[in-house]
């Protein structure tokens, strides 16, 4: 298995938030660019960050080097950034600096800190605090800041904002804020009036990397990009738009953030178990190499279906590189992954076909 690893283009490797990579372009569209990193995940990295003259020549293949803001997002994904550094970070975290120490009593004391939104990405916000980059997940933003959406991503980008410091980790440069206890009783009231499992009528105030900020009778309410669709949603901006009219399902009230969880997919049935019973076991079926990581390879099987070639059965023989089409076997199907399993598809020299 290690020299099967071994051949592909990248050496599976594990990476760390700040650390500077370099990826292949395996997919690139108007908005973003996914990297190959030679890692379990592959890297995305928004365009706009390179500028329009460099981001308009960027192509399938080109090499990029940017760094890492967080290492797996909620698709699995590495979120990048050409001008998030390291060095931001390693000054006030070795110790010496008044901010080190400004920070640890912060969380000890879970002081209020304000900061100012530098960059949005997928996994959340880059945040200043008094000079520091820190990061805050897109699971802890709260209501103070979904109430400034107003027109988007855009008019988020240098708005003010109160945090908490809830993680850091002088080792990694790790600086990680949260909005939770940051909510008025007023807020907490309106929350109150809405129930779990409700569906209810919205209109979206903001578009952004992670989600959908929708307004509910004067209450904000998200809907990270994971729960908009059952199929993988890459730019949301393609399908939504400011002042548009939705449908949700209200999932849950958050009172610490002061925010509703919302969901668009779960007002429906998951279509994946339909779209399965056209893969029944030992099927040949014809796939494309979506990424390749320790786990397997990932094959895109049709509309919505994806399918895991596991590396306990990858081929040495074989170069397994994305956009690559083969055929393969249905070993199994995994509703709760929601995928198709699948073994290689093999003819030995006397023509005979086996797993």
């Amino acid at each position: 298995m290690e020299k099967l690893l071994a051949s592909q283009s990248n050496k599976v490797k594990s990476i760390h938030r700040g650390q500077e990579v370099e990826g292949s372009v395996v997919s690139v569209n108007e908005k973003e660019a996914v990297l190959d990193l030679g890692t379990k995940s592959e890297g995305v990295l928004q365009l706009r960050e390179l500028g329009k003259e460099k981001a308009a020549l960027v192509k399938i293949g080109d090499k990029i080097k940017a760094f890492v803001v967080v290492t797996e997002n909620e698709h699995g994904q590495t979120v990048l950034s050409a001008t998030y550094q390291i060095k931001q970070l390693s000054s006030p975290f070795r110790g010496r600096g008044p901010n080190w120490q400004r920070f640890l009593s912060a969380q000890s004391q879970k002081s209020k800190l304000s900061g100012k939104v530098l960059e949005i990405n997928k996994g959340g916000l880059i945040v200043d605090v008094e000079g520091t980059r820190g990061f805050l997940p897109n699971s802890q933003v709260g209501f103070e800041l979904l109430s400034k959406a107003g027109k988007g991503m855009d008019d988020l980008i240098g708005q003010n904002l109160t945090v908490t410091v809830i993680e850091i980790d002088q080792n990694n440069n790790k600086l990680i804020f949260t909005q939770r206890g940051h909510v008025s009783p007023e807020v907490k009231v309106q929350l109150a009036s809405f129930k779990k499992d409700q569906k209810a009528s919205g209109k979206i105030v903001a578009v952004l990397p992670f989600g959908l900020v929708v307004n509910i009778a004067g209450s904000e309410g998200l809907v990270f990009i994971s729960d908009v669709s059952w199929e993988r949603q890459e730019d949301l901006s393609k399908v939504y738009k400011t002042g548009q009219e939705i449908e949700v399902l209200i999932i849950g009230m958050d009172e610490d953030l002061g925010r509703l969880n919302l969901s668009i997919k779960q007002l429906s049935e998951d279509p994946f178990s339909k779209l399965a019973e056209k893969y029944p076991a030992d099927e040949v079926v014809k796939g494309e190499v979506l990424s390749v990581s320790e786990t397997g390879v990932i094959f895109k099987l049709g509309e919505g279906i994806e399918g895991l070639l596991p590396s306990s059965k990858m081929e040495s023989s074989v170069s397994y590189e994305a956009g690559k089409s083969m055929s393969l076997l249905v070993d199994s199907v995994d509703l709760q992954r929601r995928r198709i399993n699948l073994a290689p598809f093999i003819t030995s020299t006397e023509g005979l076909i086996y797993k």
